[in-house]
């Protein structure tokens, strides 16, 4: 299978009709796929694929009079913006083997991956590159199936930034592990799945100083079926997290790192949920809660990547969802409390999270005859007074139409209309959000698209 995309077009407009400097589409993406599997079901799979994105894009001036690249911001405050030719790479390779006819205690499967990612943000450049390998065999076991292995790692984050505070180095992480998962139905009542894994870890840091720690990893979730159509499920996890490579395009920017205090980190993680399904209703409630202990600054301030905070993530996630013979409607609704350190989390705290509060979603769609199908989205996200400012809220409405002849089942034509009402806003994971210098990015006004897909 082969693929190619090319994806261009100008800087889009807000809701406002105000054009959004830096957001122009110049995307080419190439995929390919070969597999072959003999009459007895040895299988082998090969992928490579490459994407690029390389357009003009919003740029600020940081310090040493470096411009630094922030297509995730409209803007600062302190002064206006220019457009930088900016250049985003990924390149991945997956080799496989799997055994599509195997059974009972030999089921055996094998990946190797290579992937590379860069970035060039003009004032810095970074690359990160990894290597892993997974070995694992699945044996047929009493009400259902062990999965075990082995797999490992190595990644590195290479960069180096220019200016009076020109600067670069290098961080490499190494990763060993071994694991186990089951999942069983031990009667018409419970079904668990349970296991574990250890992994060991080395990492040498921009200056050359060595880490290793070794750490164990377990979880467990039960589901229990109460009726016909009430269900309950609940789960435990204690994670190790190992350590993190710090931000690539940044190692030493400024002042040399200093891994004083550089350390592990761990998760724990619970949730509590309920299940209703009668086939024309669904439902589904859960609470959940994440900590994780010792996280390890990836964009260090002043330099201190042994800076560590703690993070916490509480909250409920909800559904419900009534079908009918040739349509769905369904809404969601999940709420998250996000802390860092027990204050709540900002919008610019990268790799940790976001103050996300309150997202409601919509979704339907209905089969009107064999060819034709509509059906539309929205998401409301309401006011989040935990951050200050406090992050105001929004109401977004996307429809669509689809049609499929019934002599080319392969092809789709299909015509989407997002933003319906011409909303103006920022979507709640935008960065920056409750930041005094930074304007946000606004999403686009109603955007009509037509689209034909065809499925070979």
């Amino acid at each position: 299978m082969l693929s190619h995309t090319r994806r261009s077009s100008d800087d889009y407009e807000d809701g406002d009709g105000v054009v959004v400097l830096g957001t122009r589409a110049e995307l080419t993406d190439y995929v390919g796929k070969v597999a072959y599997e003999s009459l007895d079901g040895h299988r082998f799979e090969f992928a490579a694929s490459r994407t690029e994105d390389s357009g003009p894009r919003s740029a600020q001036p940081g310090p040493g009079g470096v411009y630094f690249i922030r297509p995730d911001f409209g803007g600062l405050t302190t002064g206006p913006s220019v457009l930088i030719e900016a250049l985003s790479r990924r390149t991945s390779y997956t080799l496989g083997y799997s055994n599509t006819q195997a059974s009972g205690m030999w089921n055996p499967e094998i990946q190797l991956s290579y992937n590379k990612q860069e970035i060039d943000a003009i004032g810095s450049y970074g690359v990160n590159s990894s290597f892993s390998a997974t070995f694992k065999n699945r044996f047929d076991i009493a009400g259902g199936n062990l999965t075990a292995g082995l797999d490992f790692f190595r990644e590195t984050a290479e960069g180096r930034t220019g200016g009076a505070f020109g600067s670069g180095g290098e961080e490499t992480l190494r990763n060993t592990g071994v694991f186990a998962q089951a999942r069983q139905d031990l009667n018409d009542t419970f079904s668990v799945s349970y296991g574990a894994r250890i992994d060991s870890q080395k990492f040498t840091g921009a200056d050359g100083t060595k880490f290793s720690d070794t750490g164990v990893s377990i979880n467990g979730t039960v589901d229990v079926r109460l009726s016909d159509t009430w269900s309950l499920n609940a789960g435990l996890a204690s994670t190790w997290g190992g350590y993190e490579l710090g931000e690539a395009g940044l190692v030493n920017f400024f002042t040399p790192w200093d891994y004083t205090g550089f350390t592990s980190s761990r998760a724990k993680s619970a949730r509590l949920g309920v299940r209703f399904d009668n086939g024309t209703w669904k439902a589904s409630a859960a609470l959940f809660q994440t900590e994780v202990d010792d996280i390890a600054a990836v964009l260090p301030s002043g330099g201190a990547r042994g800076e560590l905070s703690d993070l916490k993530s509480r909250g409920i996630d909800t559904s419900l969802q009534y079908s009918w013979a040739n349509g769905f409607a369904r809404v969601n609704w999940t709420y998250a409390d996000v802390e860092v350190d027990d204050a709540t989390i900002t919008s610019t705290a990268y790799y940790l999270g976001r103050p996300l509060g309150h997202i409601i979603a919509l979704e339907t769609g209905m089969e009107l005859t064999p060819e034709w199908r509509v059906g539309g989205s929205a998401q409301i996200a309401l006011s989040n007074d935990d951050t200050t400012p406090e992050l105001p809220s929004y109401e977004v409405v996307n429809l669509y139409a689809s049609y499929t002849p019934a002599r080319y089942d392969n092809l789709e034509l299909r015509l989407d209309v997002r933003n319906l009402f011409d909303e103006t806003y920022y979507s709640r994971s935008a960065d920056g959000l409750d930041n005094s210098r930074v304007v946000p990015l606004n999403e686009p006004g109603r955007t009509i698209g037509l689209t034909a897909r065809l499925r070979f």
